[in-house]
């Protein structure tokens, strides 16, 4: 269940106001599974397609109704909507539109850097292999960045249909913990059946095929009009959407404050592949002209969106090797870097070690799932190999949290997802607040937007009251996280004068 107190503690964290204005933010999300970022309401239509079509159905409509809303949802529920998500994503036009929908409803709320991972899949049964199913993925993100583009004002785009017939794809050629960093051990998600422990993205990698992360594309800024009307919208709810709590904010794309004026770039060859070789890797990040409120003629900067792909514990030498080669096969198409992740106490670092090696001999960025459990040994090994970026970190002893300190590799934090999953006890206990108070690089993430019912603008306001933070506080975290990127120099720094130009909009 959610950690005692939990949801009624984070419904009282923040106020309509501070959400409104982190959601003014140009922000940079680093680390969010692409499946557990699908809109539930897409799980849906997907299951009301294939029961049309006459299709056995994996989950029936009632135990999708069951499920909690958003937030609300007990960690028990969570553990079965990632259950459902994987096994109604069997296609890749299913997964083209999860990908498509992710990227916009991460643009909606003013992201302008996005890294997607996920997890390669093979469903034979589908005609589906793990590089089919990363270049649906890839074709999701483009369609995003295209409907962008080419709806610059008005209604989002129509989305891709699910469709629920196996189709071919072509083949490519605070109160921290005094002994350590986090609150320890502290209360875990309940053992499985195994003895293990983890969290839902985890339990789903378990219990089904390797679970679930990418590219290009942007959104324009409202008017000043329309941000005051955000703001006033998010005092007083639209009829037939909830209220805008801590946990049941209206998703992006849903029943939106007036519409971003949406406004996408290409320029091929500006992103970097392997070994930053120039390769097609993503649109430059920048704004056109000035009006002289720092927003570069009005509007956002492009949405820039890459892809890791993420090696699963569960998988052995040969498999993290196939996934870390399919990544570099596909880099000019916006695969940037590789992941590990998956169920925390499952497989031995040494099975993986090699592939990693093999990623960074590569020009691949790496970054590791560390410390979500109790494992001092693993975690050892992993700051002994120094990934570009670690995730979670959540269990660590004093002597690993001050290696980590010493070490200064970046982290991915994930508030709500780490206090829904009881790896830490409350938001104010989390240990964002020793690592920020220390300067140790820190960004805030999202993890698992669609199955936790939040979104990065929520996390940045829970970090605000959690933490006792300012705005100017929050404009030094995007402005920052900007050096955590896996882009190319020429990227990431035309990026941050983009968000630079975003935050001056903003003072």
């Amino acid at each position: 269940m959610v950690a005692d107190g939990a949801e009624d503690h984070s419904r009282q964290l923040y106020t309509p106001e501070l959400l409104a204005a982190c959601q003014r933010l140009p922000k940079v999300e680093l680390h969010a599974h692409l499946n557990g970022s699908v809109r539930p309401e897409t799980i849906r239509a997907i299951l009301d397609e294939r029961s049309a079509a006459g299709e056995a159905l994996p989950v029936t409509p009632q135990q999708m109704a069951e499920l909690g809303p958003g937030g609300g949802r007990s960690l028990a529920e969570c553990f079965r909507l990632f259950d459902i998500i994987h096994a109604v994503t069997t296609t890749h036009a299913a997964i083209s539109r999860i990908a498509q929908e992710v990227v916009a409803d991460f643009a909606a709320d003013r992201v302008v850097y996005l890294e997607l991972r996920t997890t390669p899949k093979a469903r034979p049964e589908y005609g589906m292999t793990k590089e089919s199913y990363v270049i649906a993925v890839l074709d999701g993100i483009d369609a995003a960045l295209a409907a962008l583009a080419a709806h610059p004002r008005g209604p989002q785009p129509q989305l891709l249909p699910a469709h629920p017939h196996p189709q071919p794809h072509p083949q490519p050629q605070p109160h921290a913990n005094p002994n350590g960093v986090g609150p320890g051990p502290g209360p875990q998600p309940a053992p499985d059946a195994s003895g293990s422990s983890q969290g839902p993205e985890d339990q789903a990698e378990a219990a089904g095929p390797e679970a679930a992360g990418s590219r290009r594309g942007g959104v324009a800024s409202p008017s000043r009009e329309a941000l005051a009307a955000a703001s006033a919208e998010l005092s007083v709810s639209p009829p037939g959407t909830a209220p805008a709590t801590c946990l049941q904010e209206p998703r992006p794309g849903e029943k939106q404050p007036p519409a971003a004026q949406p406004q996408a770039t290409r320029e091929h060859g500006s992103g970097t592949g392997p070994a930053g070789d120039g390769a097609e890797g993503g649109a430059a990040v920048g704004g056109g002209g000035g009006d002289g409120d720092g927003r570069g003629g009005g509007a956002w900067p492009p949405i820039a969106v890459k892809l890791l792909l993420s090696i699963d514990r569960r998988e052995d030498a040969a498999a993290a090797l196939e996934t870390v080669q399919l990544a570099a096969r596909l880099a000019p198409r916006g695969v940037v870097g590789v992941d590990l992740s998956g169920n925390p106490v499952v497989g031995a670092w040494a099975a993986w070690a090699p592939a990693l090696a093999e990623a960074r001999r590569l020009g691949l960025r790496v970054t590791l799932h560390a410390g979500e459990v109790p494992a001092p040994a693993e975690v050892a090994a992993m700051l002994a190999f120094r990934p570009d970026r670690l995730g979670h970190c959540c269990c660590l002893d004093a002597g690993l949290g001050s290696e980590l300190r010493a070490s200064a590799i970046p982290l991915e934090l994930c508030l709500t997802s780490n206090v829904l999953t009881q790896s830490v006890p409350s938001y104010p206990e989390h240990h964002f607040a020793e690592l920020y108070a220390a300067g140790h690089p820190v960004v805030l993430c999202t993890d698992d937007s669609g199955v936790f019912g939040t979104t990065l603008s929520r996390e940045y306001a829970i970090a605000a009251a959690a933490f006792n933070l300012s705005i100017a506080d929050l404009q030094e975290l995007a402005r920052r996280s900007v050096g955590y990127v896996f882009a190319g120099e020429e990227e990431e720094a035309a990026l941050r004068e983009a968000v630079e130009r975003g935050l001056a909009g903003n003072v």
